[in-house]
């Protein structure tokens, strides 16, 4: 391409860029809204905003957030996919995209997953090219090459070789990155050994304990899923998301039950950050707790008050049922 036409793409792609990022205060208050978990109140708030600005990027792409949060994946692809077209030059919305597609795909038959396959991973993979240090949009890619098979697209070498560049750019999720390859094959020890070397690097970081973690509750081996939680709580005896996993833990093991009920009663108390365990959640948790000690008029507030703020929640619903 001559140098005048390549400069003048540039500026377009600027300008939209430029244009799907404006500020909308009604999009601004859909987004607080969906942050804080106010899902139907975030839904309506940006539908208006969409309804007077069709082409506001933001507001379509937060509406496929919210969706997505509230489990209507059909609902949440278009405007995912709307998105992505008045803002191509995301990484971020591209990434999105390709996680709505990834959960649309998992729920439908082979020959679905098979013919949407190359859709999703050309999301991942655009999002990496748009961003090269966009570490999530890596690991989402890794793990395409990592489950799906050859026929699709998927490739071990690939995935390999997102691992190292994701250690080239975040030594801690490097570490994820190979452990998430070895688990996939299967060689769990060398999984936990790779987390346990993350969280003997990283201390304060709690992400290492949660991949072990979750290995243990993956294989219903819950000495392996309380162990790196409770070292994570004896290092940092002042952190309180650590109380919600422990907390999770006893609630799907039905094991400590008393002190799992203890540790979510402690997080109900405290207020989560953006990125932390919502209350729903914990309510959840707290509620499964209750059940399995017996206690179904406690159980049934809590799966009750963990639906009033987020009804998408269908373990609630199904406990409910249960504990009625």
């Amino acid at each position: 391409m001559p140098m005048r036409r390549r400069a003048f793409a540039a500026f377009v792609v600027s300008a939209l860029g430029a244009a799907a990022s404006a500020a909308s205060p009604r999009t601004d208050e859909g987004v607080r809204l969906f942050e804080e978990r106010r899902l139907s109140e975030s839904c309506a708030t940006l539908e208006a905003a969409l309804k007077d600005d069709p082409s506001d990027a933001r507001a379509a792409y937060y509406l496929g957030r919210v969706l997505m949060a509230e489990d209507d994946l059909d609902a949440a692809r278009p405007w995912f996919e709307r998105a992505v077209e008045l803002d191509p030059g995301s990484s971020e919305k591209q990434q999105w995209l390709g996680r709505c597609l990834g959960f649309v795909a998992a729920r439908g038959s082979f020959l679905k997953m098979t013919a949407m396959a190359p859709k999703i991973r050309r999301a991942f993979e655009r999002a990496v090219d748009l961003d090269p240090d966009n570490v999530e949009a890596r690991l989402d890619l890794l793990e395409y090459y990592v489950q799906a098979p050859a026929i699709m697209g998927g490739s071990h070498e690939k995935a390999r070789k997102q691992a190292d560049e994701i250690a080239r750019r975040d030594k801690m999720r490097g570490y994820r990155a190979e452990g998430r390859i070895e688990d996939h094959e299967k060689h769990f020890e060398a999984a936990l050994a790779l987390y346990a070397k993350a969280a003997a690097e990283f201390p304060a970081d709690i992400e290492p304990a949660l991949w072990a973690s979750n290995i243990g509750v993956a294989h219903r081996d819950y000495k392996k899923a309380f162990e790196p939680l409770d070292a994570f709580l004896a290092r940092n005896p002042g952190n309180m998301p650590v109380r919600f996993h422990l907390g999770r833990v006893c609630a799907l093991s039905g094991q400590r039950l008393e002190k799992g009920e203890e540790f979510l009663h402690a997080y109900l108390d405290w207020k989560p950050g953006r990125d932390d365990p919502q209350r729903p959640q914990a309510l959840l948790r707290l509620a499964q707790i209750c059940e399995k000690r017996g206690d179904r008029t406690a159980a049934r507030r809590a799966y009750e008050d963990a639906l009033q703020l987020d009804a998408s929640l269908k373990d609630c619903r199904e406990g409910l049922k249960r504990v009625s």
